[in-house]
């Protein structure tokens, strides 16, 4: 198959870690949106979670919409480390003997520190997934309430239970900067990949590249930071009963 040639080759893996960086991108983007309905207040974002079960429940059911992006999102992932690691052996065995002494000047501390951010942050993709989509893993007590027959977590209470630990917005923080450092040289990578750079345009490429990766360091960070010092007021708890973990879904 050509797809597969052209995947083999550096130049197809290339492509393949861009297409689904910018995916993973796109995603991030809106995540980020809904997160930030927090600041209209429990019942708006707490809607949004709903709205985002019901989205064509007659064709999907319940939450289908949601795992078929959840789906789509981890092919993404796995499709974007594996090409990653690929490219590394691959280029290895290209350059079997290491260089005697390196630019660092060549190299901006965002890539160097690739590998490494790269670790955390699927690391921190699993625990995400324990805490707020399956509810297994939980600092904190979840809050459920039923709506339509079907068990649905309480988004603002839960993000205000685990916010309110210290230690658990500093880590959600640390990853968020993480994410920044990875996305501020995957964005410059990813027009590298297609060509668009040249040096009337790198300077521009290079400041776009930092206003994405800052954004959503601001914007994802804001929720917990906003939750640990009290700026985001406490919820009023009424009518919700203490779920076992394994029962709920989060955001």
């Amino acid at each position: 198959m050509r797809l597969l040639k052209f995947y083999k080759t550096a130049v197809g893996k290339k492509v393949v870690v861009a297409i689904t960086g910018v995916v993973l991108i796109l995603f991030l983007i809106a995540h980020m949106g809904g997160n930030l309905k927090v600041f209209a207040g429990p019942g708006v974002i707490d809607e949004y979670a709903m709205h985002l079960r019901t989205l064509l429940e007659p064709i999907f059911g319940w939450g289908g919409v949601l795992w078929i992006m959840r789906a789509v999102l981890l092919v993404c992932v796995l499709a974007h480390i594996v090409t990653v690691a690929l490219l590394i052996y691959q280029n290895k065995r290209a350059r079997p003997q290491k260089y005697h002494r390196h630019d660092l000047q060549a190299s901006t501390l965002a890539a160097r520190l690739m590998k490494f951010s790269g670790a955390v942050i699927l690391v921190f993709i699993v625990l995400h997934i324990l805490q707020f989509t399956t509810g297994t893993v939980q600092p904190a007590p979840v809050l459920f309430h039923e709506e339509d027959g079907h068990m649905m977590a309480d988004v603002y209470l839960n993000l205000y239970a685990a916010f309110s630990m210290w230690w658990v917005s500093a880590l959600y923080i640390f990853v968020m900067a993480c994410i920044c450092i990875h996305l501020y040289h995957g964005g410059w990578s990813f027009l590298q990949t297609f060509g668009a750079d040249n040096q009337d345009r790198n300077k521009a490429f290079r400041v776009w590249a930092w206003v994405l990766s800052l954004g959503l360091f601001i914007g994802f960070s804001s929720v917990p930071f906003c939750f640990w010092t009290g700026i985001l007021p406490p919820p009023t708890i009424s009518g919700v009963e203490h779920a076992p973990a394994s029962s709920t879904e989060g955001h």
